[in-house]
């Protein structure tokens, strides 16, 4: 009788568990971009709208909370606070690499561009070397973008632009080149064509990859089943909810995936796409350069070392004190050249973990700062070399 009432407690318990657990409440984040209002009365009830058709979708109850503070969301991100967001791509791209998957992206994509009044004569973006530029809010996706496409290209805007200024408001960006205070600016394509339309002296200079406006991401600690619910809520919204959202620069929504959001993940985060005074080498090129005799130096931490390398590879780690960004002091870092060549002119590659990886692009540019003239930068690294096919070993 006993184990009866025994096994009768486990079972309620056990229930009870499994209930609390179908219940518990879902924390979703809206994050809008620093051109979207966020007080209006409006906003803020389509988006509580929106939270109750997504909790009834998944038939969990889920909790909004809205900011439009693109740094304090990294930080939650980075800690895996919320279940699900709806935020600015950039937003996404950080999420991707802490544990979030996307479901889901706005239809509307928005690219960046750069544009400038007729009498600055700025054509190109190099001719805008040593101009002024206006950019909105440091943390809004333009910003994100525009600072991610610069050191793509090895640049840094503090040093490449006389001035750089942030504005909080999208609006400012556009009143500082009607003033004159600034000789270009970046901003959103759509905004930019209203603009070059209604004024006959301004210009477009560049036009960047055109990406996602926002997205969905959900914790990868949700239940798969559960992803495919708010997947499917995204993306069949009834048609009031979609004008309403569309009314707040979001709109409608299709399926997404990683590879939606890659390349805006990649920007400002990857290593540049250039180094001047390197050769960037493939994996293919990088062995056979090796089957030549050209060494190859892991400058990686001892610690990366230990969870595989490339055979033949010769560890020199590259200690890293400054800063992940092209505008950087090397001079706090530390490189052991003893290690080295001592002939400038004997070839040599660099190697890492791939193109996010800070050490071996610092490592390449320290030797052609000092006067090394065949350096090869092995920019994709240990992923690449292993997609490729060839051989890694393990320990150090």
């Amino acid at each position: 009788m006993r184990w009866i009432i025994t096994t009768l407690i486990t079972l309620l318990a056990t229930t009870t568990a499994i209930n609390v657990h179908a219940r518990e409440e879902l924390l979703f984040n809206v994050t809008l971009d620093y051109d979207q209002e966020r007080d209006h009365i409006a906003t803020q009830s389509v988006f509580n709208d929106l939270a109750r058709f997504i909790a009834g979708a998944i038939g969990r109850p889920v909790k909004l909370v809205m900011t439009q503070n693109a740094e304090r969301v990294g930080e939650r991100i980075r800690t895996n606070t919320f279940a699900m967001l709806l935020a600015p791509a950039q937003l996404v791209g950080l999420a991707m690499r802490n544990g979030y998957t996307p479901v889901a992206k706005t239809e509307k994509n928005t690219r960046l561009v750069l544009v400038a009044r007729k009498s600055a004569n700025i054509k190109s973006l190099e001719g805008a070397r040593g101009k002024r530029i206006a950019l909105p809010h440091q943390e809004s996706l333009v910003s994100y973008l525009f600072k991610g496409e610069m050191n793509a290209m090895g640049l840094s805007p503090s040093t490449y632009f006389s001035r750089t200024m942030h504005m909080n408001q999208y609006g400012a960006v556009l009143y500082s080149m009607d003033i004159g205070q600034a000789d270009l600016a970046a901003m959103k394509e759509d905004v930019a064509r209203d603009w070059i339309a209604r004024d006959q002296n301004a210009v477009l200079v560049k036009t960047f990859t055109q990406v996602p406006a926002a997205g969905v991401v959900v914790s990868d600690k949700l239940d798969g089943a559960v992803k495919d619910k708010i997947r499917s809520a995204f993306t069949q919204l009834d048609k009031d909810l979609e004008h309403r959202l569309n009314k707040v620069k979001f709109g409608s929504f299709d399926p997404a995936d990683k590879t939606d959001f890659e390349y805006v993940s990649t920007r400002g985060f990857y290593t540049p796409e250039t180094l001047p005074g390197a050769s960037i080498v493939t994996a293919e090129q990088a062995n056979k350069l090796m089957a030549q005799g050209v060494p190859l130096f892991d400058v990686r931490p001892p610690a990366h070392r230990r969870n595989g390398f490339i055979p033949g590879s010769v560890s020199v780690p590259y200690e890293l004190n400054s800063p992940k960004e092209v505008d950087y002091d090397d001079s706090v870092d530390h490189f052991d050249l003893s290690k080295l060549p001592k002939d400038k002119n004997a070839p040599m590659i660099f190697q890492c973990n791939g193109a996010e990886c800070w050490f071996s692009y610092k490592a390449s540019r320290y030797l052609v700062k000092r006067g090394y003239q065949r350096v090869y930068w092995f920019r994709t690294g240990l992923p690449a070399w292993k997609a490729a096919g060839y051989p890694v070993k393990q320990g150090s």
